[in-house]
């Protein structure tokens, strides 16, 4: 049995929302599926690091690097030409921790998805519709139909507050941070990994999995 500490920094409390569930999910499901050992994967992250310049976060992450066994640095990439800016920025981080500690790349994981949080939020629509307690059919609210479609969206943020409008009524105040984690733990990962941008982090995922000696088979 190997003990799979994790620590994250997200770009806020509201991604943490969501992330704390799925990283968890998706790393069990990938060690329980491709693995060659058993794993205790921790529910909540070892150690949470706030945003900060490149060098304060490597310094802390460092200084708690026992504490873990991968982390996972977040961003959302927005448009293309952010895209490319934010691969160098959330690289960044891995290369100081290098650096600074040794830290080895692959188990410094990055978390892009397109656009916004939002759009692996709205993957899986039938999870949407469950969470927020509504029957009818999801593009009667609003909602893309598939993965692809959300990651489509220029702003799905907006997409996913207009549909809890439609359902709740404008008047009645939602809580994200409520919404991400109830979406999270109904999502299928299968619907997640229609989406480009989370293949690409699952791959990432893989091979940190692999480098830690827990996964032999990543296809």
């Amino acid at each position: 049995m190997i003990y799979l500490g994790w620590a994250a920094m997200y770009e806020g409390d509201t991604d943490a929302a969501y992330f704390d569930l799925l990283i968890p999910r998706l790393m069990e499901d990938i060690v329980r599926t491709r693995g060659s050992v058993q794993a205790d994967i921790p529910a909540a992250s070892a150690v949470r690091l706030d945003r900060e310049s490149v060098e304060a976060v490597a310094r802390k992450a460092c200084e708690a690097k026992d504490a873990f066994h991968l982390i996972f640095i977040h961003g959302d990439t927005g448009g293309r030409n952010l895209a490319t800016r934010l691969d160098e920025r959330t690289a960044a981080y891995c290369d100081a921790m290098h650096r600074r500690c040794g830290w080895p790349p692959a188990r410094c994981v990055t978390i892009q998805p397109r656009k916004e949080t939002e759009s692996w939020v709205l993957a899986d629509p039938t999870a949407v519709t469950s969470a927020l307690g509504y029957s009818g059919p999801p593009n009667a609210i609003g909602l893309p139909i598939s993965a692809v479609e959300a990651e489509a969206l220029d702003d799905p943020k907006s997409v996913l507050e207009a549909a809890v409008r439609a359902v709740r009524g404008p008047r009645r105040r939602y809580d994200v941070r409520q919404i991400f984690p109830a979406i999270a733990q109904r999502q299928t990962l299968a619907a997640l990994r229609e989406a480009a941008s989370f293949q690409i982090f699952e791959s990432r995922l893989t091979t940190a999995l692999v480098d830690l000696g827990c996964v032999t088979n990543p296809a």
